[in-house]
């Protein structure tokens, strides 16, 4: 049994037996993993918060020959969602619909650094964000998965309004902390390109998201 010392941002977490956790990760040297964190769910387990959506952790787990899932050893808290101030409804939902996203599209233990660099950058912004500005990390990451995906429509005048069209065509040049003042997100612009993204995701997925209701909520 290997054991892989990694640098992983958490997707999903589910319960196991009485008190531990099956964890899905997704490290950039190994791709998309899941793992078995003994007594996580105890009150005083060793796991702390470093299990939550989205936090950035170094991780320790074993590899078992013949098993789909590792025994995951140790968990090192980098950087949390969770400790941010800016942690309310609208960033609970944004983060819960980035990691069901990830976790349906990336295939296990297919390595991709692109998506690992787009995580690592849009989480800053995020983390940021106010209610109003949440949008733009958002879409940022949601078009660049379809995009790296493979799977992007070529949108052209007959999919999308000008100002949707538009902001496409700027995240598709511009690095995410580049656009962190651009309004577009917010607006109908950005709600027009984030409903053809997703129309995108489900075609891929052959189902809906499960966050988006949600979301749509928080949007109206």
């Amino acid at each position: 049994m290997p054991l892989r010392t990694a640098e992983a941002f958490i997707l999903r977490t589910y319960p196991l037996k009485e008190s531990d956790k099956i964890v899905v990760f997704f490290t950039r040297e190994y791709g998309k993993r899941r793992g078995v964190a003994r007594a996580a769910s105890r009150p005083k387990s060793k796991f702390g918060s470093s299990l939550e959506p989205l936090s950035q952790v170094r991780i320790q787990y074993f590899e078992r020959e013949g098993k789909d899932l590792s025994n995951v050893d140790h968990c090192e808290l980098l950087s949390s969602m969770v400790a941010s101030s800016a942690m309310d409804l609208v960033h609970s939902v944004a983060v819960s619909l980035m990691v069901e996203v990830a976790d349906r599209v990336l295939p296990d233990h297919e390595v991709s650094d692109p998506v690992y660099r787009l995580i690592l950058a849009v989480l800053p912004l995020l983390r940021r964000a106010g209610p109003e500005t949440v949008w733009l990390p958002l879409t940022y990451y949601l078009y660049w998965m379809v995009r790296l995906g493979g799977f992007l429509p070529n949108f052209t005048a007959n999919d999308l309004n000008p100002d949707a069209l538009d902001l496409a065509q700027t995240l598709s040049r511009q690095p995410a902390a580049e656009l962190a003042e651009d309004p577009r997100p917010a607006g109908l612009a950005g709600r027009e390109l984030r409903l053809a993204l997703k129309a995108s995701l489900e075609e891929h997925l052959e189902n809906g998201l499960h966050a988006w209701a949600m979301l749509q909520g928080l949007e109206a």
